[in-house]
């Protein structure tokens, strides 16, 4: 889906993506957001949103985070959460429903309260977000060029992902349970 360039040719919206790199104590109440930006082009000044489809490969996302990670000298792989998953999937489908592209949510939650209501007991927990890339490769490509989101996919502490997407919004949570 594309947009016209506004007055000066770039495109009326650069596709941004952010990040929180959430340490969570048992309370889970601290959040620190870094927010980076990226443009991409889909040539005469259009930019395009994220077109791949709801279904997420969840096996493909786990070896991709554990190639990372074991780039960085971190060997155990994470496992799938059903609940992690949860609580990304419903902040995606959010942020799609109502185009706030926001760790916050639009009743008001935020990672901490996402993944207690998905039933997820976090000794640790963050989050990545992004929005408008292409495809899920170039969702991890943009985190891994920002020193917060990978900063929050490198973290030793996490041992469990759920990841989502939603159309063009994608949700990474990485969590450790008590």
């Amino acid at each position: 889906m594309g947009h016209r360039a506004n007055k000066k040719g770039s495109p009326p919206m650069k596709i941004r993506i952010a990040s929180g790199l959430i340490a969570l104590a048992v309370a889970l109440t601290a959040c620190t957001p870094t927010t980076g930006a990226s443009g991409v082009s889909g040539g005469a000044g259009d930019v395009q949103r994220l077109s791949f489809g709801q279904s997420v490969d969840l096996a493909s996302v786990g070896a991709r985070l554990a190639t990372l990670r074991a780039r960085q000298g971190l060997s155990q792989p994470l496992s799938h959460s059903a609940a992690l998953q949860a609580a990304a999937q419903a902040h995606a489908d959010d942020m799609a429903r109502t185009g706030n592209f926001s760790h916050r949510g639009a009743n008001g939650s935020n990672l901490a309260s996402r993944v207690r209501a998905a039933g997820y007991s976090a000794c640790y927990a963050n989050e990545n977000i992004a929005f408008g890339q292409a495809n899920t490769a170039q969702v991890f490509q943009d985190w891994m060029a920002s020193s917060g989101h990978r900063r929050n996919i490198l973290a030793a502490r996490a041992t469990q992902f759920g990841y989502a997407q939603r159309n063009g919004y994608a949700v990474l949570v990485l969590g450790r349970s008590c």
